[in-house]
Order: structure tokens, then C-alpha cells, then sequence
């Protein structure tokens, strides 16, 4: 077998920790989501942060939807992305519950911006953004899903990050290029891990 190159290697890790997230038992599933509902809402950035950009969970990622309205509920200010495919871009506006959502790219749940505000990110002084991934190592670099829209969209706005997976998506170590940018903190149903700045500007 020949060597694989970067990408190679990348899509069959996605392919990997996708059938993973697929075969996952529901029950098994719910309970490490609860896992890692409560220890996000228990962590201090959570408590300390009014604002939270976050995307909504499709079925095989770690559950975003009780985050959302249990933010909501406490009230914290969300802000859901929109999908620019045009330029590969993030737009995020603020939502007031579940129902100001509806179908976009990919069929993902994003904002009806008809109905919500703009986010003007310019204008947060401190937020949190919560960053998608099929998997993390240990440098707080993470396995997307192989568009670039939030590296573009970290690159652009420097601000506390923080991953969710479950313990078998963390791994040791993800090829990593110049444009990928790693988050600050990963959290799973065992463990909060916070990544050094050390660490994170290894490349």
C-alpha cells in the first residue's frame, strides 16, 4: 500500500469517526450528551460568558440543543451560523428559541435571518464560540468536515473556543497545515481538557 497523503489520510479518519457517531447506541449516546451538557454548564467560561456562538447538532454530533435552550433559559445570548457557500464564510444571528431555526446548507438547522438579528461579531466584546468536529487530538486541533469555514472564521476573529466529542473522537495527534486553527479547551463525557498555548502553536 502507498503512502497516503495528508487528505487521504484526513478523509478516512472522517469516514472513521463518522461510522463511529453512527453505530453509537442511542441510549449510550444520550447519556454521554448528558455528560457533556452538565459539565459545560457547570465549567466557569460557561458562567462567565453572556454570549455563545454555536451551531446545532445534527444527529451524529455531540448534543447542541439542549445547550441552546438551557442557554437560552438562563438568559444567555445565542448566536446560530449561517452558511455563506458562496465564500466558504460564517454569518451568525441571534436566535430567541428553537423555532427561529429552519433548514439550510446541507440541510443543517440555521437561522431564518427574516426573523432573527444579525450578530455583528465586531461589536462582542467577550463570547464564546463552540467549534464543530468529527474529531480532536490533543493540540486542540480538530477533524472537520473538510470545508474550512470555521478556520476561515477563527482566523478572522480571535475569541474562546471550546470542542465537544465524545472520549473515541480525541486522539493524539491530526495532520495539521498552516490554515487550521485550534480551540482552546475540548470537553468530553470524561473530562474538560484545556489546551496550552504551547501546545496549540505547535504545527
Amino acid at each position: 500500500m502507498g503512502i497516503l497523503d495528508s487528505s487521504n489520510c484526513k478523509s478516512v479518519l472522517r469516514t472513521n469517526h463518522r461510522n463511529y457517531r453512527k453505530l453509537m447506541d442511542r441510549e449510550e449516546k444520550a447519556d454521554k450528551d448528558f455528560q457533556i451538557f452538565q459539565k459545560f454548564i457547570s465549567y466557569d467560561l460557561f458562567s462567565k460568558t453572556d454570549v455563545i456562538l454555536t451551531y446545532v447538532s445534527s444527529e451524529i454530533e455531540v448534543d447542541t440543543r439542549k445547550i441552546i435552550e438551557y442557554s437560552l433559559k438562563v438568559g444567555k445570548k445565542i448566536a446560530v451560523p449561517v452558511s455563506i457557500s458562496d465564500n466558504f464564510s460564517l454569518e451568525f444571528y441571534f436566535i430567541n428559541s428553537m423555532s427561529d431555526l429552519h433548514a439550510g446548507y446541507f440541510s443543517i438547522l440555521e437561522p431564518n435571518v427574516d426573523k432573527c438579528r444579525f450578530c455583528d461579531i465586531n461589536k462582542l466584546k467577550k463570547y464564546l464560540c463552540v467549534v464543530p468536529g468529527l474529531a480532536f487530538d490533543m493540540s486542540g486541533y480538530r477533524l472537520g468536515y473538510g470545508k474550512g469555514y470555521y478556520d476561515r472564521f477563527l482566523k478572522k476573529y480571535k475569541c474562546e473556543t471550546i470542542g465537544f466529542c465524545y472520549e473515541m473522537n480525541l486522539i493524539d495527534s491530526i495532520h495539521k497545515n498552516i490554515h487550521d486553527i485550534p480551540v482552546n479547551t475540548i470537553l468530553t463525557e470524561n473530562r474538560i481538557l484545556k489546551v496550552s498555548r504551547n501546545e496549540r502553536l505547535k504545527i
